[in-house]
């Protein structure tokens, strides 16, 4: 006993660990201290993070929670549609009991709860390649929803956070396990890239996959620089038949018409038949009462999407071809993306896109992830780059040209969530056009006061989206989104 008793005393104990012989409880401290993990996502941020106050936690708690006594862990901006170029913006929600999928709401009520999922029914989280988006997939495998971060940064914070906001709340172990090779996805863009480059499968090699804004050089003036964010093209034009959806019948059918669509001018007309004159229904696609275009994964019949109306339920349509229905909404959402201009603000032709970088090319697409089908939007070698323009910490970058091939190329600007996504993508074509001509890509200063301006304008734009339009210009720009 008494042998036990001074082993004891060589071993203190300091809260609750027994501490190595001749260490003080001081010294422990300090090393504890060395060997903390990481701070845990409650107490770090992200930019795309929404700060909730007092009001609008109760404006959440009334129209939002579904449990009593449900506590906010985490509300984050995020979206969905970026790759297929219909971003659509949404709040995601992180509680103690659910994840909740938030969109834009009418006045008295600023949110539509558009899901809500129980930790307890999802089954794995998949993320897409560099980190640009991430999917959640839940036992029943109808309930999978696609988020856009478009930030690698972001993507690790969310999955940080989800961990967490389970570990604190009702989901028990084992918890979702995360995918990160993103394997189809890359298998489906090398076979896009190597169509497109008239090249072999083997010898494609992707530097970078990034989701941006792109001015698609397509739409402005060919003059100078000075002009290269001229006026929008707005006489987009598109017409055929189609099916919409008229109600459900009283067994819970889907009831659908046959009629004829007519996009002209940034007006969308919804005619019975094509010879009739007067139309059953007219969108401003740029105006206040059209929020874009989404598919329709919901819906019974193939080929389905919705066009997003403020102060009516969706039009719900149906082409005859997954291809009509991608060009459908390609048309819209370009009608969208050019109308939508607040007071005050220029235009910029900006198009939501996928950019993806390989070891001679780079390009742009939009990309269908149900169907792994790509659309090229531009194209350019990277042995035409002569440089890349930039302005300090701006969320851009301009890159030109050489005027010497065969066909001109107007520069391509690109907009960016993040200045970490922009200089991911700096780095990557350095490397890359290095390896061509053995030199470093020149990065040049924009100078330039009204190309600094216009892309200002643009940015703003792009950010204008998580406030209402009434907002921006009258002193509420910071206050809760939507309200």
């Amino acid at each position: 006993e008494e042998e036990e008793e001074e082993e004891g005393q060589k071993t203190p104990v300091q809260n609750g660990s027994a501490l190595p012989p001749g260490m003080s409880p001081e010294e422990e401290e300090e090393e504890d201290e060395e060997r903390l993990p990481p701070t845990s996502p409650s107490e770090t941020s992200h930019q795309s993070e929404f700060r909730v106050d007092n009001n609008h936690l109760l404006l959440l708690m009334i129209h939002v929670f579904r449990e009593n006594e449900e506590q906010l862990f985490k509300m984050v901006k995020m979206s969905t549609g970026h790759m297929e170029g219909n971003l659509q913006p949404l709040y995601l929600l992180l509680t103690d009991c659910y994840i909740y999928l938030l969109r834009k709401g009418a006045a008295e009520k600023p949110y539509t709860v558009e899901e809500a999922v129980s930790y307890n029914e999802l089954d794995y989280i998949s993320v897409g390649m560099d980190q640009q988006t991430v999917m959640l997939v839940c036992t029943n495998r109808r309930r999978q929803f696609l988020l856009d971060t478009a930030d690698h940064s972001l993507t690790e914070w969310f999955l940080c956070a989800l961990q967490s906001a389970m570990v604190k709340g009702c989901r028990e172990p084992p918890y979702p396990s995360v995918l990160t090779d993103a394997t189809m996805e890359r298998l489906a863009l090398t076979k896009f890239v190597a169509q497109e480059s008239h090249c072999e499968v083997s010898e494609v090699c992707i530097q970078l996959y990034s989701l941006v804004h792109w001015e698609d050089p397509m739409d402005v003036s060919l003059g100078p620089q000075a002009g290269l964010y001229g006026s929008p093209d707005t006489s987009v034009t598109k017409e055929g038949p189609l099916m919409y959806r008229v109600g459900t019948s009283y067994l819970g059918k889907e009831l659908w018409k046959s009629c004829y669509l007519v996009l002209s001018n940034g007006i969308l007309y919804q005619y019975p038949e094509r010879t009739d004159v007067i139309p059953l229904l007219s969108i401003n696609m740029g105006g206040e009462q059209c929020g874009g275009c989404r598919r329709a994964n919901t819906i019974e019949r193939p080929h389905s999407f919705q066009v997003i109306l403020s102060e009516r339920p969706p039009l719900e349509l149906s082409a005859n071809s997954e291809q009509d229905m991608a060009d459908w909404m390609q048309y819209l959402c370009q009608s969208v993306s050019k109308g939508v201009v607040p007071p005050g603000v220029a235009p910029a032709p900006c198009l939501a896109c996928c950019l993806v970088l390989t070891d001679k090319w780079l390009f742009t697409c939009h990309q269908d992830c149900q169907t792994s089908f790509f659309r090229e939007l531009g194209g350019a070698e990277l042995a035409h780059i002569r440089g890349v323009r930039l302005e300090g910490q701006r969320e851009y970058c301009i890159i030109e040209f050489v005027e010497d091939r065969r066909q001109f190329l107007p520069p391509w600007v690109l907009y960016f969530s993040c200045c970490g996504e922009r200089d991911r993508l700096l780095q990557a074509l350095e490397e890359a056009w290095r390896h061509i001509y053995q030199v470093s890509l020149p990065r040049l200063p924009l100078q330039d006061t009204s190309v600094q301006k216009k892309c200002g304008d643009a940015l703003s734009l792009l950010k204008s989206v998580w406030q209402r339009s009434d907002s921006l210009h009258r002193g509420r720009a910071q206050r809760e989104p939507w309200c």
